[in-house]
């Protein structure tokens, strides 16, 4: 979800000042590094994946086994974080193991991990066959920091998310920032960044996104 800062992001209305700053030098970098860069011949071919992934809890109720969306993806995510911090960027040639290590970023959601692996793949069948040891290195970290009844899932989405009582913890939907009629605040991610996020895109719409 892209790199995140300790600091203050700017709602729509405090954007405006700074709209026209970000478009013109965003272009302007842009072709400057375009420049810099288009006739080079020596750059290694790298290429990555990135996996999303929710936690839900799996608990009885009723008699029955239940599945609930845990909000506490982004508190696992940050524990991982800090444990496998990121590596420099500089002088990446390909992973030089099998599989490499991995990152853990945030993500919107709550209840979401996000996984990738911490250096680029390079472009020779070695780094192939790494793909998927990797992404089973990431689900063997995760599950060791779950709880008893917590499961990683990547399916593309929680099939029951906005139907009734859907989270652990519960929360009630109609917040202050979504406004949705389906899902509580809760779920977005505590970072402020992706909260007013949210609520710039509703704004800039005129109308609820959900």
């Amino acid at each position: 979800m892209g790199f995140l800062v300790v600091g203050k992001p700017l709602n729509w209305d405090e954007s405006k000042e700074v709209r026209k700053y970000v478009h013109e030098h965003g272009v302007k970098q842009f072709i400057n590094i375009w420049l810099k860069n288009k006739n080079r011949e020596d750059m290694v071919f790298l290429w990555g994946d990135e996996v999303e992934g929710f936690v839900a809890l799996l608990s009885p109720e009723g008699g029955k086994k239940s599945v609930k969306l845990n909000l506490r993806g982004s508190e696992v995510g940050t524990q991982l974080y800090q444990i496998y911090p990121p590596p420099r960027a500089e002088g990446k040639k390909g992973c030089a193991t099998c599989p490499p290590s991995v990152i853990f970023h945030p993500e919107y959601g709550r209840f979401m991990i996000e996984t990738t692996p911490s250096d680029p793949y390079g472009g020779y069948t070695r780094d192939i066959r790494c793909v998927e040891a990797n992404m089973r290195l990431r689900r063997v970290i995760i599950r060791r920091h779950l709880k008893e009844g917590e499961i990683y899932s990547t399916l593309t989405t929680y099939p029951l998310l906005g139907d009734g009582d859907f989270t652990v913890p519960s929360y009630k939907p109609k917040g202050p920032v979504a406004i949705s009629d389906y899902v509580p605040d809760e779920l977005i991610n505590p970072h402020p960044r992706f909260a007013t996020l949210t609520a710039n895109i509703r704004t800039r719409r005129g109308s609820k996104v959900m």
